[in-house]
């Protein structure tokens, strides 16, 4: 088994499953990926989404040699057989991964006087829970290519804010797991998180004064922008010297 200061590099580019790939920064990291020779896998939950992703990456990186569509998994991150459907769709479409990324998205408002235990295994499940079994499932392959896997976390963890309890729980405890397979992969394969503040998202920001008063949250007074993400992720991605670490932007 090679050891963790190598990283095997392959022809076609190395192959990265994307989890929550149909969300504004997971579409965002796969077409970055894919636009520097890399070979992507989706998956998500939604279909047509993730089909429609599949061609498009597809149609943009035939300049970098894409061959055919990308691959996708159709799996719902609550549902008990999540790992297992990605698992077995990686080793039946694709034969095996080099690196994971966990860009999974849901943000849900839980104000704390609502709070319920299903808000709080529901959110877990989704950004805790099936994020570290799939890793855990996907180990082998992972340790064989020297591979990386790099998850999107929150800085509400380290600077909390009200009435996203349920999230807040979830991301910390990710980021707790990640930290603890980090030692428990070693050296063979990476783990690392990127701990962002708020990025920029034009649909959800169109109230001036809501924006005005959450950008003065960052030292910056400005949100981030996908692409800013983006160039961290792959900084991490091909860091090949970290593991175990929480890289902050957007504080």
């Amino acid at each position: 088994m090679a050891t963790g200061s190598e990283r095997p590099q392959k022809a076609s580019g190395r192959m990265t499953l994307v989890v929550g790939a149909t969300g504004r920064l997971g579409v965002a990291i796969s077409r970055a990926l894919v636009a520097r020779g890399d070979r992507v896998a989706l998956t998500a939950r939604d279909p047509n989404k993730l089909e429609a992703m599949s061609a498009e990456l597809h149609d943009s990186g035939r300049a970098a040699g894409m061959r055919a569509p990308a691959p996708f998994v159709v799996a719902d991150l609550t549902k008990p057989d999540a790992v297992e459907t990605i698992a077995h769709g990686v080793r039946t479409k694709i034969g095996a991964i080099d690196d994971v990324i966990l860009a999974c998205g849901p943000f849900p408002r839980t104000p704390f006087e609502t709070l319920s235990r299903e808000d709080l295994l529901h959110t877990l499940t989704v950004h805790a829970v099936t994020p570290l079994l799939l890793v855990s499932a996907l180990a082998k392959d992972l340790a064989k290519a020297n591979g990386a896997v790099i998850a999107l976390g929150d800085s509400g963890t380290s600077r909390p804010y009200t009435n996203h309890v349920a999230y807040l729980t979830a991301k910390g405890a990710l980021k707790t797991g990640l930290r603890a397979l980090a030692e428990e992969l070693a050296p063979d394969v990476r783990v690392n998180m990127v701990q962002l503040g708020i990025v920029a998202d034009p649909e959800a920001d169109a109230d001036p004064l809501r924006t005005h008063r959450l950008a003065a949250r960052s030292a910056l007074g400005r949100f981030g922008t996908p692409e800013e993400v983006v160039h961290v992720v792959l900084a991490l991605l091909d860091s090949t010297w970290a593991t175990g670490e929480v890289w902050s932007i957007g504080r």
